[in-house]
């Protein structure tokens, strides 16, 4: 009886740590367009967050999961907002 509970256990600990490592590749895209529209439309928009944008872009096209042509892309996007939110300042 315990070989069983202990297997059944077993089979349910490899299942909670197997799926997600499986099947969860989708949880890793970013809509950065979206986050950046947001930014955009926030009036109260910070430096914090513009220069955490930043970094992010960064490490995920350092990563490979940014391809070049959107890395630049979005690192435009936020370079122009950075400077206006100093020019606001």
């Amino acid at each position: 009886m315990s070989i069983i509970v202990g297997l059944f256990l077993g089979g349910v600990g490899l299942y909670l740590i197997g799926y997600p490592i499986m099947f969860g590749k989708d949880e890793d895209i970013v809509d950065y367009g979206e986050r950046i529209i947001d930014l955009e439309s926030n009036q109260e928009l910070k430096k914090e967050a513009i220069f955490s944008e930043l970094s992010e872009i960064e490490y995920d096209y350092q990563m490979n999961k940014l391809s070049k042509d959107d890395y630049n892309r979005l690192k435009e996007r936020l370079q122009r907002l950075a400077v206006e939110v100093m020019k606001e300042e």
